[in-house]
């Protein structure tokens, strides 16, 4: 969990025996939070001042900035002086009373803090209410695992295999972009030298990941030259993970794998994502960031997909998600992990089988005409629903109408792989593109603006 700096403020001319009760409500909300707190509430600059020279030896991944009650813009500026890239959560307290003396004017004090941030295009987001209400602690919940994710995106490698196919220019990355915005760094490795390296592998070397497939794959043939090829490959990537550090991985797939090394890659990123690398096929780097970000907001080591969206049903609102590979812990136990052939290539080895039911987040972390970044989600549901296609399919009942969602992705050239994971991040989702600063499209409601698009 991110250390937070949390710095209260008030002007003592309102109500300021008010402003420091809210104060110590707030040190309960705080608790289980890594946060620095202060004696009491700031009232003037110099306070202000002393308090962060006091903590400047510090390293924090999050400012929360309270209005208990009004202040101008002169505390917000201090701060950014001296935490100039540092994401800040705005706080501001709800007026007591109305009809009488203004006691707090916690929302004006908001709204000019804001302004502040926002002339310096400082990175901040905010919620409005007091400390006992359940909008403001789940702010600050998703304001820490946002930053906290948003430091960890600033240190994440990502291991890339080869390069992507004929045709999946999107799957590529300016490296220079990635890393201004997120930080993220990349990894390079020959995709030839992988098959070389994976085929010296001993027996030794990789019956762990046989065993696994074993355990996860119905009717599975471990002397299979193809499911050797497949645990082999599985066992170097882990061995490179663990030398290296990467945390993500995007790999060439076709034709190599079937051209080349002969064999489908389907069971390798199906165990992979399994075991808790996110793993991008086609080379896809900002699919297997995507995949990354979804991940850490579920867990540090939560299995999830990556999928083509392949089809639209305006009749029950539901899209179908597609593709050759997935972590089996996402296999409807209805119908378990069936081991087959690659549904093209009709090539060994390829799990069948089709998404459990329950409720799903879908991210693409978009590059736009003008090579900036966006943040592109979709919330539903997985359906209890018979295999789609051949391959590892899902039909998901989308929150938003499903017409109006695919003319958004065809309009606005979003990409076709989506990230996808058990759970509703879409709240997560949005504070963490509010701290990365980029525009962040979330199909959640059934009524959803647009206006803000380019």
């Amino acid at each position: 969990m991110a250390n937070l700096l949390y710095i209260p403020v008030e002007r003592r001319l309102f109500d300021a025996a008010a402003a420091d009760q809210i104060y110590d409500e707030m040190l309960t909300v705080l608790a289980p939070y890594h946060a620095t707190v202060p004696a009491h509430n700031l009232g003037t600059p110099e306070e202000m001042g002393d308090y962060l020279t006091s903590v400047n030896q510090q390293d924090f991944a999050g400012i929360i900035f309270h209005n208990t009650s009004f202040t101008g813009a002169e505390f917000i500026e201090q701060i950014a002086d001296r935490f100039p890239s540092t994401p800040i959560l705005l706080v501001a307290s709800r007026e007591p009373s109305i009809g009488g003396w203004l006691r707090l004017n916690g929302g004006t004090g908001l709204i000019s803090t804001a302004n502040s941030l926002m002339r310096r295009q400082h990175a901040y987001s905010y919620v409005y209410g007091d400390p006992n209400e359940a909008a403001v602690q789940t702010a600050i919940k998703n304001f820490s695992q946002a930053v906290t994710l948003k430091a960890k995106l600033a240190k994440l490698k990502i291991g890339v295999v080869g390069t992507y196919p004929l045709g999946f220019a999107f799957a590529g990355v300016d490296e220079a972009a990635l890393q201004e915005t997120f930080g993220t760094k990349l990894l390079h490795y020959e995709v030839d030298t992988a098959f070389a390296d994976a085929t010296a592998l001993p027996e030794t070397d990789y019956q762990v990941e046989l065993d696994y497939a074993q355990a996860h794959m119905r009717h599975l043939d471990p002397e299979l030259p193809e499911t050797i090829k497949y645990v082999k490959f599985v066992t170097l990537m882990h061995q490179w993970q663990q030398r290296d550090g990467f945390k993500a991985l995007a790999s060439r797939c076709w034709p190599d794998f079937f051209d080349k090394y002969a064999a489908a890659p389907g069971a390798v990123w199906s165990q992979l994502c399994d075991e808790g690398l996110p793993t991008a096929m086609e080379c896809d780097i900002h699919g297997a960031l995507a995949m990354y970000i979804l991940q850490q907001m579920q867990s540090s080591d939560a299995p999830v997909y990556m999928g083509d969206i392949s089809s639209f049903d305006t009749s029950d609102n539901t899209i179908s998600v597609w593709h050759d590979y997935g972590p089996f812990a996402m296999a409807n136990p209805k119908y378990g992990v069936e081991t087959s052939v690659h549904p093209n290539r009709k090539m060994p080895v390829s799990p069948q089988f089709v998404l459990k039911p329950g409720r799903v987040t879908l991210l693409r972390v978009h590059v736009n005409a003008a090579g900036k970044y966006e943040l592109v989600a979709l919330s539903g549901a997985a359906q209890d629903a018979p295999a789609q296609f051949d391959g590892v399919s899902g039909r998901i009942k989308l929150d938003a109408p499903v017409a109006h969602v695919f003319d958004d992705i065809v309009s606005h050239g979003y990409e076709q792989h989506y990230a996808l994971i058990y759970g509703d991040f879409a709240a997560e989702i949005k504070t963490l593109g509010a701290l990365l600063q980029l525009p962040t499209h979330i199909y959640q409601e059934v009524a959803y603006d647009t206006s803000d698009r380019k």
